[in-house]
């Protein structure tokens, strides 16, 4: 990337966080992750709310129309497994931006929550340990895509079936 499109994006992201942050659904989701309970790891409180904020921007600013799978069948911070491709075809996934904010916001409380020292997310699935907060989930996904309305039990539902379809998160890929 170069550097004036850096520059470019940092005050984008300046931009966006505030606007996000002082809205009313951006505001009510921020608080419930202030009141989270951090498990005893090395994930402190600054880390999870800039990358949350990240992901979070990441996936407002996807444009899918620009984005197709790769050779290793990942998009926007998602791989898929071989067997889903068989599956649905080389056919893009619907709300990948959606879907992959979902992932990583789940990943990374289920990470603050928890006990574990370390956990290196990219490659893996959605981990077992800590908490997953769906509900804070939720508000932010409701907070980024304006035209959503997800709850608790929507949340775990995707997770699930995202799981089962063996989705792995990935490193997001700006340029193709």
């Amino acid at each position: 990337m170069a550097s004036s499109e850096m520059i470019k994006t940092v005050r984008e992201f300046k931009v966006w966080r505030a606007q996000f942050c002082y809205s009313p659904k951006g505001k009510k989701a921020m608080d419930k992750m202030k009141g989270l309970a951090r498990g005893e790891n090395e994930f402190p409180y600054g880390n999870l709310e800039s990358s949350v904020l990240q992901a979070c921007f990441q996936a407002s600013k996807f444009v899918p129309e620009n984005h197709s799978l790769d050779s290793r069948r990942r998009i926007a911070g998602m791989q898929f497994s071989l067997a889903s491709i068989k599956y649905n075809g080389k056919r893009k996934p619907s709300h990948v931006a959606r879907n992959s904010m979902i992932l990583y916001l789940t990943t990374f409380f289920r990470f603050y929550t928890s006990d574990e020292s370390t956990y290196e997310f990219v490659g893996k699935k959605v981990p077992s340990f800590g908490k997953g907060q769906p509900d804070v989930v939720a508000d932010f996904v409701n907070a980024v895509f304006k035209n959503e309305s997800f709850d608790e039990i929507s949340i775990e539902r995707l997770i699930r079936q995202l799981t089962n379809k063996g989705v792995r998160l990935a490193h997001w890929k700006y340029f193709q």
